[in-house]
C-alpha cells in the first residue's frame, strides 16, 4: 500500500470495519498479532479466575453440585485457559491460527458456565445468570477479540443459554427476563467491540502513514546525503581547475606585473571556495552527516594549518593575521578538523565584516579548559546584533559588500557543540570584537605523534 491509498481509505472511511483487499490482509496480520501478545496476560488472569470459581463452588454451594462444577472448571474450563496460555508463549501454531483458536477457547468457556447454570438447574439450585454477562463482557472487552467473531460467539453463547433453560423447564417470564439482560449486556459489547474495533483501524491507517513517512524521508535523507557527497567534489574540481590556471597565468601572488583583474578574479575564486565550504557544512549539519571524533589534540599543528591556509586565503586584503604560537603548546579535546574550520570561520568573520586591520589568535588555559580567541581592532558589533549572531542567516555589516549566507557562525556554534564545548562574543563599540571557544582541556597531556603529523579527523573523513 502507498500513501496515496491509505489516504483514500482515510477520506472513505470503514464502517463496515472492512479495508481494501490488500490492506485488509496485512491489518488482520497485524491484529493477529497483538491477540496473541494480549491473550498471555489476559489467559493467565482468566485461568486464576476460574481457579477462584471453583474454590468459591466448594465453599458456598452443596456438596453434590459442587462436585459437578468443579469438575466441569477442573477438567475443561481451566486445561483449555491453560493450553491458550501455553500456546500463546509459543512460536507456533502462526498467529492467524492463534486467533481462532483463542476464539473457540472463549466459546467453551462460555458453554462450561453455560453447563455449570443447567446443572445447578436441574438440581433445583437457584444459581444466578449474572455469570453469562460475566463471560460475554469477557469476550467483548478483556480478550479484545475482533468485532465479529466476539458478536457471533457471543449471539451462540446467548442461545445456548436460552436452549438450556427452556430445557431446565423454567418458568417462560423468568426465562424472557434472563434473556432481556443477558441481551442488553450483549449489545452494550457489540457496540463497545465496534468502537474499540473501529479505533483500531484507524490507529492502524495513521502507523501505517506514518511509518511510509518515516520510510519516504529515511530515502530523502539518503539521497540528500549522495547529492551533499557528489556535490561537494564536483563542485570544487572547476574552482581549482580554475585556481590552477589563474596561478599559471599570472606571473605569482603580489608581484609587481600582476593583472588588477586577475587578482580580482583569484579573490573572487577564493571567496566562492569559502562560500561552498560554508554551504556544505550547513547541509552536513542538517543531514546528520558530521560527527565529531574527539581526541586530544595539540593547538600547535593547528595554528600551523591556519598560518598556511590563511596565507592563501586572504589573498589581496590589507589585514594583518597575528598568530600567538607560544600559547599552542596547549592541548585540548576536539576534533582537529572541526577546531580549524571553527577558528577560520572565525578569522573570516572578523576580515569581511570587522574593518579591522588587525586579526589575533591565540588560546589560554583556564583551570581545566582552554579558551582560544579571535580578536579584532575593528568597530565592534551594533547592540542590536549581539543576541543573535550565532543564530542562521544574520549577518553584520562589513566594509565589503560580498554576497553570504550568514551560516559561518551558526556553523561555528554547531560544531563546538559537537565538540561539547562553548563559544560566545565580547565586543565594546569602537574598540573590536573578540570571538571565544570555550573547550575541554585533557587531564594528562602527552605527546602527540609527530610534530608535523596530520591524522584525518572524523569530519574530514566523512568530507572526503
Amino acid at each position: 500500500m502507498n500513501t496515496e491509498q491509505l489516504r483514500h481509505q482515510q477520506a472513505t472511511g470503514f464502517p463496515r470495519l472492512r479495508f481494501a483487499p490488500d490492506l485488509e490482509q496485512s491489518y488482520r496480520k497485524t491484529r493477529a498479532s497483538l491477540i496473541r501478545q494480549r491473550a498471555r496476560p489476559v489467559s493467565i488472569a482468566g485461568l486464576i479466575l476460574f481457579l477462584i470459581y471453583a474454590a468459591m463452588d466448594v465453599l458456598t454451594l452443596p456438596a453434590e453440585l459442587a462436585r459437578v462444577t468443579v469438575s466441569i472448571r477442573l477438567a475443561i474450563t481451566c486445561p483449555v485457559i491453560a493450553i491458550v496460555a501455553w500456546l500463546a508463549f509459543r512460536p507456533a501454531p502462526s498467529d492467524r491460527t492463534f486467533e481462532q483458536l483463542y476464539t473457540l477457547a472463549y466459546f467453551l468457556g462460555g458453554l462450561s458456565v453455560i453447563a455449570i447454570i443447567g446443572v445447578a438447574r436441574h438440581m433445583a439450585f437457584p444459581l444466578p445468570y449474572e455469570g453469562m454477562i460475566l463471560i460475554l463482557m469477557f469476550g467483548y472487552f478483556a480478550m479484545g477479540l475482533p468485532f465479529i467473531s466476539a458478536s457471533l460467539v457471543s449471539l451462540a453463547l446467548v442461545f445456548s443459554y436460552f436452549m438450556t433453560e427452556l430445557w431446565s423447564g423454567m418458568p417462560g417470564p423468568a426465562i424472557m427476563s434472563n434473556l432481556f439482560f443477558l441481551m442488553t449486556a450483549n449489545i452494550i459489547g457489540m457496540v463497545g467491540a465496534w468502537t474499540s474495533e473501529y479505533r483500531h483501524r484507524a490507529h492502524f491507517l495513521d502507523r501505517q502513514l506514518l511509518d511510509l513517512m518515516h520510510q519516504a524521508a529515511r530515502d530523502e535523507s539518503r539521497r540528500k546525503t549522495e547529492l551533499i557527497t557528489a556535490a561537494s567534489h564536483d563542485l570544487r574540481q572547476p574552482l581549482n581547475v580554475i585556481d590552477i590556471t589563474l596561478e599559471n597565468l599570472s606571473p605569482g601572488s603580489g608581484e609587481p606585473g600582476e593583472n588588477p583583474v586577475m587578482t580580482q578574479l583569484k579573490d573572487t575564486i577564493r571567496h566562492l571556495r569559502r562560500l561552498l565550504g560554508t554551504v556544505f557544512d550547513s547541509a552536513r549539519l542538517n543531514e546528520g552527516m558530521v560527527q565529531a571524533d574527539i581526541r586530544q589534540t595539540p593547538l600547535a599543528p593547528i595554528f600551523r594549518d591556519m598560518d598556511d591556509f590563511l596565507a592563501d586565503s586572504l589573498g589581496s586584503q590589507a589585514v594583518e593575521l597575528q598568530i600567538d604560537h607560544h600559547s599552542a603548546d596547549l592541548h585540548v579535546l576536539a576534533d582537529p578538523s572541526l577546531l580549524l574550520r571553527v577558528l577560520q570561520n572565525l578569522v573570516f568573520n572578523a576580515v569581511e565584516h570587522s574593518g579591522g586591520s588587525t586579526i589575533r589568535l591565540f588560546a589560554e588555559a583556564i583551570d581545566q579548559q582552554v579558551r582560544l580567541q579571535v580578536t579584532d581592532n575593528g568597530a565592534g558589533l551594533p547592540p542590536e546584533l549581539e543576541g543573535t549572531l550565532f543564530a542562521p542567516y544574520v549577518r553584520g555589516q562589513g566594509p565589503t559588500e560580498r554576497p553570504g549566507l550568514g551560516l559561518g557562525l551558526t556553523i561555528v556554534r554547531e560544531f563546538v557543540a559537537l565538540m561539547h564545548g562553548t563559544c560566545g562574543v565580547e565586543t565594546e563599540p569602537g574598540r573590536g570584537s573578540a570571538f571565544w571557544v570555550l573547550l575541554p582541556a585533557p587531564v594528562t597531556t602527552t605527546p602527540g605523534s609527530g610534530q608535523g603529523s596530520r591524522t584525518l579527523s572524523g569530519y574530514e573523513r566523512q568530507a572526503v
